[in-house]
Formats: C-alpha cells, sequence, structure tokens
C-alpha cells in the first residue's frame, strides 16, 4: 500500500498543498516551522482519524485550522458560506475497496478523505449566533463536522478501515505512554492474531491464579461477611474485565526494567524495530519524527541500518535534522519542506550511492541555507571568514551565509544537490594551473543555473589560495613584508627576509606553501594568523566576490 499524493487544504500552515511522495522512503527536511512534522501529522489524521495517537474531535480542531483561512474569516462576512473547512486527503495504491471520484481533483482514484466542514443543520444555531458578530472571536468548530470518507464516497469506521500509519515522535514520550499508546500499539503491530490470542488467553487465566491465593482467599472471608456493606457477596478480585484493553494492565520491561523508566534512546529504538517488524501486517505507513533525538551517533547508525535492511516494503516518511539520516537511507529520498516541497528523486545514483557510503558530511547545511559558499578546505573558509568579519563586524553564519568545506565529496556532489534545489551558491575553487580546464569546465556545466556561480583566479600562476594572497600583496617589497609576518613564524620570517628582493621573497613564500612536506599544515597554520590578526590583509578579488549575491 502507497501514498502516492497527499492534498491538504487549510490544514495548519498549509493553505492549499499537493505532495508527491516516492514509494518507499520519504524523507523529510526543512527549517525549523516549514512544516515537517505537519505532513507526518496529516498522514495519520486521514489514515487513522487519530492527532498524535488521540481520535480526532472538534476541540483539536480548532488548533489545526490554517490561521490564515481563520483570519480570513473573523474578517469577512460570518456567512456560514464563508467558514473556512479543513480536509486532507491521501491518494493509495493497494486499496481497490476505496476507489471513486469522490476527491477535490474528481479524478478516478484510491484514497481517502477527511474534511471538517460546517454542518448544515445546525445553520439556523449559526444564524442566531452570528446576529450579533462580537460574539464571534474566532471559527466556531461546534458547529462543524467530521467527514471521514473513502473515494468512493463511502463513511470509514475506525474498526474496519483498511490503512493504519503509526506516528512515533520521541520527543514526546512520558512515562504514561508505555501502559497506555505504546502497549496498545506493540500488540496491535509487533504480535500475530496466534500471539495476541494466546496472550490473552493467559491473561484471562491470572484471574483464578489470583482468587485462588490463599491470602486472597482468607481476606475475602473476612471482607464484609456480616452483611452490613451489602447482602451480596464482597470480594477483592484481579480487574480483567473484556470491556478493558489488554495493555491496561501489563506494562513492558527491558532487563526487568518498566518501558517507562528505560533511557529514552532505548524507547526510541525499541518502537521503530517494533514497529518496522510490523508482524501483525496491521500498519502500512511508519512516521517517525526525528529518530536521531536521545540516540547516539553509534546507535543511530545500527537503527537507521535497520530500518533500511527490515522495512520490507512498509513505506516510510521520517523527519529529520540529521545529515547522516538523510545520507544514509539516500540523499534520493530526500523531500525539502520549504515555500516548495522539492524531491530529489532524479539525483544521479552514484552521487546518492558515493554519500550513502560516506555518509558523515553535512549536506543538510547545503540542502537548508539561505545562501552557500563552497570551498576547497578549511584555511579557505579561515580567510573568508576573517574576510566577512574584517568587513562587518559578524561571521557569515551570522547572516545565513554557510560556507562549507566539500573534502571528499568534491564540487561536483555538492552541485549536484543544489542545482535542483535552488540555494544561492559560489563555489570558490583551484583552478590548479589550468583555469580553462578546471573552471570554464565547470562554468559552461552549471551555466544553465543561475543561482550557482564558479569563481577562480583566472591567472594560472594563482593555482590556489595561498599563491593568490600572495600575489595580492606582492605589489611591493612593503606589503609583502606585511603579509608575511602575519603568515609566518619568527623563524621562518628570519629566513624570508634574508631573501635581495621581492622577486626571491615571493618564491620563497611560494615555495614554503608547496614544499614537499607539511604543506597542509603549513596552510591552515598560516590561515588562522591571518584570523587571528587585527591587521587588515589585500584578499584577491575571487574572494570579496564570494560574499556578491545577487
Amino acid at each position: 500500500m502507497i501514498i502516492k499524493k497527499l492534498i491538504t487544504k487549510n490544514f495548519k500552515k498549509f493553505g492549499n498543498k499537493v505532495f508527491e511522495f516516492n514509494d518507499d522512503v520519504n524523507i523529510l527536511v526543512g527549517d525549523n516551522a516549514m512544516g515537517k512534522s505537519s505532513i507526518l501529522e496529516a498522514i495519520e489524521l486521514v489514515t487513522n482519524c487519530t492527532f498524535r495517537g488521540k481520535p480526532l474531535i472538534l476541540e483539536t480542531v480548532a488548533e489545526l485550522i490554517n490561521a490564515q483561512a481563520t483570519l480570513g474569516y473573523l474578517a469577512g462576512d460570518f456567512k456560514h458560506t464563508s467558514l473556512p473547512e479543513m480536509l486532507i486527503e491521501a491518494f493509495i495504491d493497494g486499496i481497490p475497496e476505496y476507489r471513486g471520484t469522490n476527491n477535490s481533483l474528481t479524478e478516478d482514484a484510491q484514497g481517502i478523505s477527511l474534511k471538517v466542514a460546517f454542518d448544515l443543520d445546525l445553520l439556523g444555531k449559526y444564524e442566531e449566533l452570528v446576529k450579533d458578530h462580537n460574539n464571534i472571536r474566532s471559527v466556531p468548530i461546534e458547529f462543524f463536522k467530521i467527514e471521514w470518507h473513502d473515494f468512493a464516497g463511502n463513511p470509514i469506521k475506525a474498526l474496519s478501515r483498511k490503512t493504519k500509519s503509526l506516528l512515533i515522535d520521541p520527543s514526546r514520550l512520558h512515562p504514561t505512554y508505555g501502559k497506555n499508546q505504546y502497549i496498545a500499539t506493540l500488540l496491535t503491530s509487533a504480535l500475530s492474531k496466534d500471539e495476541l490470542a494466546h496472550l490473552n488467553l493467559d491473561y484471562r487465566q491470572l484471574k483464578h491464579v489470583f482468587d485462588e491465593q490463599q491470602h486472597v482467599s482468607q481476606i475475602n472471608k473476612s471482607l464484609g461477611s456480616d452483611k452490613t456493606i451489602t447482602n451480596g457477596t464482597l470480594k477483592i478480585i484481579a480487574d480483567i474485565a473484556a470491556s478493558r484493553g489488554i495493555e491496561t494492565s501489563l506494562q513492558l520491561a527491558v532487563n526487568d526494567v518498566a518501558f517507562p523508566l528505560i533511557g529514552k534512546g532505548e524507547q526510541n529504538q525499541i518502537q521503530i524495530k517494533l514497529a518496522i517488524q510490523n508482524k501483525a501486517k496491521l500498519v502500512n505507513f511508519i512516521l517517525l519524527e526525528e529518530p536521531e533525538n536521545h540516540v547516539s551517533h553509534m546507535n543511530l547508525t545500527r537503527l537507521i541500518n535497520y530500518i533500511d535492511e527490515n522495512r520490507n516494503g512498509l513505506q516510510v516518511f521520517i523527519s529529520t535534522h540529521s545529515s547522516y539520516v538523510l545520507n544514509k537511507l539516500s540523499i534520493s529520498k530526500l523531500c525539502l519542506v520549504g515555500s516548495d516541497f522539492i524531491r530529489l528523486k532524479d539525483i544521479d545514483p552514484a552521487i546518492a550511492t558515493k554519500i550513502k557510503r560516506l555518509p558523515g558530511y553535512d549536506t543538510l547545511r547545503a540542502v537548508l541555507a539561505d545562501r552557500v559558499i563552497l570551498v576547497e578546505g578549511p584555511s579557505d573558509e579561515l580567510i573568508l571568514k576573517k574576510l566577512y568579519f574584517d568587513k562587518h563586524g559578524k561571521i557569515p553564519e551570522d547572516n545565513g551565509i554557510e560556507i562549507i568545506v566539500v573534502r571528499g565529496l568534491g564540487f561536483e556532489t555538492y552541485l549536484e544537490i543544489i542545482k535542483r534545489i535552488g540555494v544561492r551558491t559560489h563555489a570558490l575553487k583551484d583552478n590548479d594551473g589550468d583555469y580553462k580546464t578546471n573552471i570554464e569546465f565547470y562554468q559552461d556545466k552549471y551555466k544553465s543555473y543561475p543561482h550557482i556561480k564558479i569563481l577562480s583566479p583566472k591567472d594560472n600562476d594563482q593555482n590556489s589560495l595561498e599563491p593568490a594572497l600572495i600575489a595580492a600583496h606582492n605589489d611591493s617589497i612593503a606589503n609583502l613584508d606585511k603579509f608575511a609576518e602575519i603568515i609566518l613564524s619568527t623563524e621562518t620570517y628570519n629566513k624570508y627576509n634574508k631573501e635581495p628582493d621581492l622577486t626571491e621573497k615571493t618564491k620563497f613564500l611560494r615555495d614554503w606553501f608547496g614544499g614537499p612536506t607539511g604543506s597542509g599544515k603549513k596552510k591552515v597554520d598560516s590561515a588562522m594568523r591571518i584570523f587571528d590578526s587585527k591587521t587588515i590583509i589585500t584578499y584577491p578579488a575571487y574572494l570579496t566576490g564570494a560574499f556578491d549575491f545577487v
């Protein structure tokens, strides 16, 4: 069973929105308050008619109706036709019983519709209410009704519904969750029908064992024996009423420790793994809210591997702020939630595989940033931050600019992600002594993406950051000496200072940076000295242009 498409109207922050999903895994990422959790909640609502595990009631709806729709109603004429309605539709493959055209698109499709709208049977009472507009301070949801139908137009009953989703949110776990909602979920999704039947039978047998205990019998003989309380026989018995769910009297334990008392991370992992296992085959969609919460990196690695390997055809929706979760489950499953809803389903499979094998890179920084600067290494990052601080008195991140060191992933991997998302990006790339081959090639490759710009010195002698910095200061011996004094140790500067002229001094610095041993450490150490120095240096034009975003 697959949710192909979700349509929302006046639900939380979404007005009229359409979301199309991957058949297997959907990784919802986005900035805070962009609607990742709302998508999970919408799926739970339309498939279960529950909100955060509790049956949907009109009092809850008051918190779910879109704020703009509410304001529009309050600023309007208060006619019943102006009342906002909340609609969630799931187009689902795999439930032919729910096929029909009763959906907002009038498509012949399989699916479910959840609508909360004005109840026309209450029109007279509503019109009486709105005679005095001062009575209306919010949407009067008391005059609404909840309609849960399939696309054939038939009402859906909770006990006989064909779909079920399970929402797991580790951040909302509390001590009673394990005893109530969690145990109920465990019984329905982690046990087979046979196992559940045996569990109920064995549990009812405990009543007889309890009643037959010697001390219980003695207490019951003495309790109310004088018939002053009741003419009947008063006893203490085990409460195993059939009308009550077995989960109200059971508890899960790990190493003999009750579930609510074990660590949050362990609770999180147990829930997710049991839901993925889905032994009773009653759960069709797994909704995971930030599975990285409360989990160490090593345990997160195991958990994500478990999800990846044991999903067994279940469609999974995961919201996350973790690049590791995104990378490990495949960046091709990314669903970016923002002003637009963007999927990376068409990304080059080789790129997705590369990132999956090297999941430690912070790809989400590039996905979620407003503006990005990609650089070769940590020296470039430090120099750019210093440049920005000299000009603005703050570092780039304070103004929403992410500087990302590409390291092992390389520019192309990041750019293949960014070109599909539309993040304004400048890539500062070394020309490696051949501007035409190494820079113009990239510029031509991404010329159809105006939000991407490739920057580098055009002079082939300025093949990387350090030669470019040297070139920016070698217009005179005085300027070069000033620069050398910042980047060199005292011992090295004394050697440099023995060089007779500008040409030799320039050669000394280039050879020092490009020497066969320790060149990487020298570059970082020099960048740190520049960053910590109060002296303002001269920056190459391609560096200053890195912050010129249009």
